[in-house]
This record gives structure tokens, sequence and C-alpha cells, in this order.
């Protein structure tokens, strides 16, 4: 008797430590002007699959296209509440349109070589699958081809740099959490044409993409090795040749209660940002933002900014 009582104390005693570790509570979507939808389109003999924003009263003008792309283990509607489904209030305010695809079993074919992810192992075009979305919204919304953006999450962010280094021109703009550049002999495609603005977010205490570089760890598996994030950003801005001047700005701390602070570099060519490297000194592998709470196990969430909001000024698109 004795023992079954002890093994059901320790049953929910690891339960309860999971559950505080592990849960976070979706939040639920704002009101919003038009309505989210779920959209089917095939690359080679594959059905992919993606979540679509349009707000109402798009005008006549070519309009941008953000891409959010999400981390791995979640899909395209996941990272869409863990963007505080901001991209889609400002998508209502500013005129662009949105999409969230899902990766092929909750992940992306990124640019390292050693991801042990079925999209990685079986080499699945996810690139083309990016470039398909981005045909499809050409062809049915009036997408202006020079004015698409990635933001991608952990996974999607690695996702973000392989699109922007294998596919020059293809973006106009990308933003990156928690994603480092791999070291040299962890990387399928090397920089070779100057990258686009690049926005970085990244914790001094992520537990999963190590800010100071080193192994990738995710429960376990061995991701391969990483560059820190200073190194990375560096690496963006040396991609175009010329003078450059940087800026570092402490952002003004908004919650006393927030144990984390935000620091923002800046790497200038004149008056054109190259690169923005925002280090979170505490925080985790989480998006910053105000609304959505993020397992604790991923680390602190800085609520000095959004990284949303952060990304769409950097590139320019919150114009009424």
């Amino acid at each position: 008797m004795m023992i079954a009582i002890t093994i059901a104390i320790l049953v929910i005693a690891c339960l309860t430590l999971f559950l505080y570790w592990t849960y976070a509570p979706t939040s639920k979507a704002p009101r919003l002007l038009s309505q989210i939808s779920k959209e089917v389109l095939m690359t080679g003999a594959q059905k992919r699959t993606y979540l679509k924003y349009i707000p109402l009263g798009l005008s006549n003008r070519k309009v941008p296209l953000v891409i959010v792309l999400h981390g791995s283990g979640i899909n395209g509607a996941k990272i869409r509440a863990w963007t505080g489904f901001e991209f889609d209030q400002m998508a209502d305010k500013y005129g662009f349109a949105v999409a969230y695809p899902d990766g092929y079993k909750h992940n992306w074919n990124d640019l390292r070589k050693n991801a042990p992810f079925p999209a990685k192992k079986e080499n699945i075009d996810d690139v083309g699958f990016i470039k398909s979305i981005i045909e499809s919204y050409r062809l049915a919304h009036n997408i202006d081809p020079q004015q698409i953006y990635a933001f991608g999450y952990s996974n999607g962010g690695m996702m973000a740099l392989r699109l922007a280094i294998s596919e020059p021109g293809l973006l106009a703009g990308i933003a990156t959490v928690g994603s480092n550049l791999p070291t040299p002999e962890n990387l399928t495609d090397s920089l070779q044409a100057p990258m686009p603005p690049v926005l970085m977010v990244n914790g001094t205490a992520d537990p999963i993409i190590p800010y100071e570089g080193g192994n990738v760890k995710f429960f376990g598996k061995d991701l391969g090795k990483v560059i820190s994030a200073l190194a990375t950003a560096e690496t963006f801005a040396e991609s175009h040749k010329g003078p450059k001047t940087t800026q570092t700005v402490s952002l003004p701390h908004l919650h006393p209660r927030d144990l984390t602070t935000a620091e923002q570099k800046i790497w200038l060519m004149g008056q054109q940002k190259l690169v923005a490297l925002y280090t979170i000194h505490g925080g985790g592998h989480v998006v910053p933002q105000a609304l959505t709470k993020f397992p604790r196990l991923m680390g602190k969430v800085n609520r000095d900014f959004s990284a949303p909001r952060e990304a769409v000024d950097f590139w320019d698109l919150n114009r009424v």
C-alpha cells in the first residue's frame, strides 16, 4: 500500500513539475478586420499548408508580404499566437499581407547540415515551398515581389537565413529570433552576396541557441554548432563592402518585475540600416512581445519591446 502511495505521489510531483515548466495557455486572438484562412498548395508531389491573412480593402497598389516562419515542433498557428497576433494587427493598420507556412512534420530544411529533423533528412524543398507561396500571393493579391519579408523564430529563423543566403534578391529584409549562423562545417549555403537588412533578437540565457556560440541542444538532440550572436551580426554587416558605423543604446526598462533588459546595436552604412542586434540580457528562447506567455523552460520573456513591431519598423512597413 505504501509503495503504491509513494509511486502516486511521485507521479503527481513529476506531472506538476512538467506542467509548471511546459504549460503555457494559448492567447485569444484579438478582433481583426478580416479572417484567417487555411490554404493548401502542391510543391512537387507534396501537399503543403499555410495560414493566410489578407486585410480588407487592400489598395490597388502593390503591397508587401510578410512570411512568418515557426520554430521546430510547432506550426504556423502557434507562431501566429507566439508573435502576439501582432502581424495581423499591423497588416490591418499598414496594409500588407501575411503568411504563416507550416513546416514539414513541424520543422524546416534550414541551412544547418546537422539538423536531425525530418525536413533535413528527407531534403524537403522548403525553399521551393516558400517561393510557391510568394507566387500564389503575387497572382491573387497583387503582392510586390520586391517587398517580400521573412520573420523567423528558432528553426524558422534558420530557414529565413537560408532563403536570404541561397536565394539572393528574394527577400527585401529578414528578422530572426533565437537564430545564429552555424559554424562553417555545419553550414549548407555560403554567404556570397550582400544580405538584405537583418534584425536579430537573441537572449543571453537562451537554453537552446547559445548567445556566445557553441553546441545547440534541443531535448537531447545535437543540432551542431553555431557562432555567437555578435559574430553573426558582424558577418551580415561585413557582407556589405564599404565603411560602416555602429550605434548602441539601452532600451527603456518599462516593467519593474521584468528581470531582463534589452540593448540594441545597429550597423549602418551612411543612413542605411544593415543589421540591428537586440541583445536580451537574461532573456530566453522566446519572442519578446506583450501578450503571449511561453513555457517556463524556454526562459524569460522581455516586455520592453515587441519583436514583430520592431521588425515592421526596421523594414519601414509602418506607413499608413
